[in-house]
Order: C-alpha cells, then structure tokens, then sequence
C-alpha cells in the first residue's frame, strides 16, 4: 500500500528577467518558499511597483544589492502595498533601492496587518501624499510591526 502526499517538495528560484519579465509576474507565479531574484538595474512601470501578495510566505530578493537594483516608482505609486495581506516575518523584501515612490500614505511601503521583513533597503526620494494625516513618506504601518 502507498501513500501519496501531494505539495511542493522544494523551494524555487524564480529569475526576473528570466522567466518573467516583471517583479509582479514572478510574485504572481511564486508559491510558499519561493524566492523571487530580481537583476540588476532600474525597475519602473506597471508590474514594477504597487507590488503585493497574500496567502503565500515568499522572498523578493536582488541579486546583488541595494547598490544595483533600483525600483522607481516615478512618482506613480509606491514600491510595495501591503493591505490587509497578512505578511509575516517569513515574508522577506531585501536588498533593494526604492526612490520616486508617491503615494497616500506611504511613498515606498504601505503595510496593514503585517508584519513583512525588510533588509538591506535604501529608501529615498519617496513621499507620502495628501494632508498632515497622511504620514509615511518612506513607510506606512496601520496596526502593522515590520522589522
């Protein structure tokens, strides 16, 4: 008698470029361990920016670097919006440039009810936009913990 488990048994790397030629179309393909490596250069446009997930645990990684990987948001958006999607420390962004994020409430990240990691980012150039309540140039938590 056998027995079948059905499930991933390992994790994937998934390469942009490569497979995909947007962040948001690696995440998109990306399930519970995963890791989404970005290449160097500078990110811009639709499926560059506003970038989200929810009900998986994944890694959206550069390959080399802050220094190297730039996400522009050319004052269109911001580079991650977390609403609502539960994020948790397994939920990893790291090593990234943000600039040019503009947005209500958080330029570069917005996070609701989670608690994503965020390592090796340099955030700048980015603005929060609307009255004196919409604070958060570079990051936004509502009822949120990142690390």
């Amino acid at each position: 008698m056998g027995i079948m488990v059905g499930g991933k048994a390992w994790a994937a790397n998934i390469y942009v470029p490569g497979s995909y030629t947007t962040i948001q179309a690696a995440i998109n393909a990306a399930t519970t361990g995963d890791t989404v490596w970005v290449a160097d250069g500078t990110w811009t446009g639709t499926g560059n920016k506003n970038l989200s997930w929810s009900e998986k645990h994944i890694t959206v990684r550069s390959v080399n670097g802050s220094a190297t990987c730039i996400i522009d948001c050319q004052l269109d958006g911001r580079a991650f919006n977390f609403d609502n999607t539960d994020q948790t420390p397994e939920d990893i962004i790291d090593g990234f440039t943000i600039i040019n994020g503009s947005a209500t409430s958080g330029g570069a990240f917005y996070i609701t009810n989670g608690s994503p990691t965020i390592r090796n980012c340099t955030i700048k150039y980015n603005r929060a936009t609307g009255d004196w309540r919409e604070g958060g140039g570079a990051i936004y938590c509502g009822r949120a913990s990142p690390s």
